[in-house]
């Protein structure tokens, strides 16, 4: 049962976001945040945190070779991420890169309370928001590939950028 729900989802995902979001499963998430190669690693608590690791991912998508535009499109796209995570899952946690054969991953990941979807067909709350908002249109129009998991112990996402 939970396998078919998980399959209804990314059934859901995939026609919403244009096949570009994947949920993941537990097992989806271990392998996906250990593929590769760590390339750095970063606790965030702050916006001047977010400096730094931007500074990183900027270094890394050069040295791939990526051109200015994809560059400063990918660090908004992870800039987005890290907002909600500060935002919306618990007002910390870790951002780290991962460089794959052909592409970099980078992994944002709170120890938050979750996503509710059951939230987004509510009315949103006075000053509250109903549905995912500008940020997440942005990184799906510009990332190459989104994957999500999220649960009671919090939400990571998997931003990939192709670099080849």
């Amino acid at each position: 049962h939970r396998r078919s729900l998980v399959e209804i989802l990314n059934n859901l995902a995939a026609a919403v976001a244009c096949g570009k979001l994947r949920i993941l499963d537990v097992e989806e998430l271990a392998a996906g945040t250990a593929e590769g190669r760590a390339v750095d690693s970063f606790e965030i608590g702050d916006t001047a945190d977010l400096q730094s690791a931007r500074e990183s991912v900027d270094e890394v998508l050069s040295q791939a070779g990526l051109d200015d535009i994809h560059r400063q499109r990918t660090i908004l796209c992870i800039s987005e991420a890290v907002t909600n995570m500060l935002l919306h899952g618990g007002g910390h946690g870790v951002m780290t890169l991962r460089r794959l054969e052909d592409r970099l991953r980078t992994v944002v990941a709170d120890d938050g309370l979750g996503l509710n979807f059951l939230n987004w067909i509510e009315p949103p709350s006075k000053g509250g928001q109903a549905s995912m908002g500008y940020g997440y249109k942005i990184i799906l129009d510009y990332l190459d590939a989104v994957a999500l998991h999220t649960g009671p112990g919090g939400t990571t996402l998997l931003l990939d950028r192709f670099t080849n």
